[in-house]
């Protein structure tokens, strides 16, 4: 078997690189797992991340770019601060054995029917770029895959069109192969629709267009033959301007949330969460956190007030905000400054307004201006607790009983859930 392994590597020396770096990696990871203790899967995102993979740093626990150990809100910090090489170390990282193994198997089975027939440099840049083009539009849908599968794909787009100039090819890629491969790429739609596992098919769709797109380009023997290639050639200029976008998703609330956590500019700092909030209402956290830069430039805190009041509204069991706007209260002293504070409360909740007004203690007799009270000159006790652990529930009477978040959503972009695509 060594023999085999050894004449595979010199044949086939691109196709064996690859696998080889992807083999690695993975023992890196459990390496490091078994370093730490711990076969967890904190420890599995944190290996991913310390080897330069994606991660949304909602699991990642000492990330050098935010203070917080619990912070608000997950992203990937790190292609937002410019690291887009990790997108394409992403694609040599899998998320188990079995992942890994059904990899290389491809990678193997395909390289070694295209390798012979392209320049080595060729090849190895066609497999990374395929590996990083495929992996871009599943950061635009806020997923964080791993695996070579993407370039697998494009592998079996190109040989499709090989297969058409190349007898060899035809004789090994047959239609029975095709036919597999087709059927693959739908089940893993039907398995992610189902629920059953979490597959990156914007990665696999996105690949195999690649590869047929550069397919057509190498089979090419017409008169025109040049100009397509170097068509095909300036058209990868388009990943640049596609790479910063994913840099930079300004359509995304949580990159402004990122933005306004590194800007010193108060001004600039609420302008940036007012952004956030307005692009994703469902992240309870960056309206807080809005609320909170607020309440330093107001002498009474009306604005911060009807911030986090609609920023509850839209996520009721976010029991840090109730916390946070039972703070703000307590800093009206005057009447006018309460019954105006309860219009916002009635305003808002509507029908619910009472409910919340318990909810919220707004009855409470003692309303004198406390140490837990926001400072406005910098971090203090009240912005502190949005970035403590998240308790159970407290114990509260509700009129009417149905002033709780709905259940979580896995499918929906509001949803906390994240996690790795393979």
């Amino acid at each position: 078997m060594l023999h085999s392994l050894r004449s595979f590597c010199s044949r086939f020396p691109v196709t064996a690189a690859f696998i080889a770096i992807a083999v690695g990696l993975f023992i890196a990871v459990q390496v490091y797992r078994i370093n730490h203790n711990s076969a967890g899967q904190s420890d599995f995102d944190d290996a991913l991340w310390k080897l330069g993979a994606v991660q949304p740093l909602v699991f990642v626990h000492d990330h050098p770019l935010i203070e917080e150990k619990d912070y608000p809100t997950g992203g990937p910090f790190d292609l937002w601060a410019g690291e887009w090489w990790r997108i394409l170390v992403s694609g040599f990282h899998h998320g188990d054995l079995l992942h890994l193994v059904m990899n290389c198997i491809a990678i193997g089975f395909l390289g070694h029917l295209i390798e012979p027939v392209m320049r080595n440099w060729v090849y190895a840049l066609f497999l990374i770029v395929a590996t990083f083009v495929s992996l871009l539009p599943e950061y635009y849908w806020e997923h964080y895959p791993v695996g070579l599968s993407g370039a697998a794909f494009a592998m079996f787009g190109m040989l499709i069109l090989l297969r058409k100039t190349d007898e060899h090819i035809a004789e090994v890629f047959t239609d029975r192969e095709i036919h597999w491969g087709l059927g693959w790429l739908l089940l893993c739609f039907v398995l992610t629709y189902l629920g059953i596992l979490n597959i990156a098919n914007a990665a696999h769709v996105t690949g195999f267009l690649y590869g047929l797109l550069a397919g057509v380009v190498v089979i090419n023997h017409s008169r025109w033959k040049s100009l397509f290639r170097f068509a095909f050639v300036a058209l990868h200029l388009a990943l640049i301007p596609a790479t910063w976008l994913v840099c930079h998703p300004y359509w995304n609330g949580k990159y402004y949330w990122y933005l306004a956590r590194h800007t010193e500019d108060l001004g600039q700092r609420i302008t940036y969460l007012q952004q956030g909030v307005d692009l994703s209402p469902g992240e309870p956290k960056i309206g807080a956190e809005l609320a909170l830069s607020l309440y330093r430039t107001e002498s009474v805190p009306f604005g911060s007030w009807e911030t986090i009041l609609k920023s509850l509204k839209r996520n009721r069991s976010y029991e840090k905000g109730v916390e946070l706007a039972r703070l703000i209260w307590k800093q009206f002293h005057s009447e006018d400054q309460k019954a105006q504070a309860r219009a916002m409360v009635d305003e808002i909740f509507g029908d619910e307004s009472e409910a919340w007004s318990d909810r919220l203690q707004l009855a409470q007799v003692e309303m004198v201006q406390t140490d837990l009270a926001p400072e406005r000159g910098g971090k203090g006790p009240a912005e502190e607790l949005l970035f403590l652990k998240e308790q159970g529930p407290q114990t509260r009477t509700l009129k009417p009983q149905d002033l709780t978040a709905p259940p979580v959503d896995p499918g929906s972009p509001q949803s906390a859930v994240e996690g790795v695509t393979l």
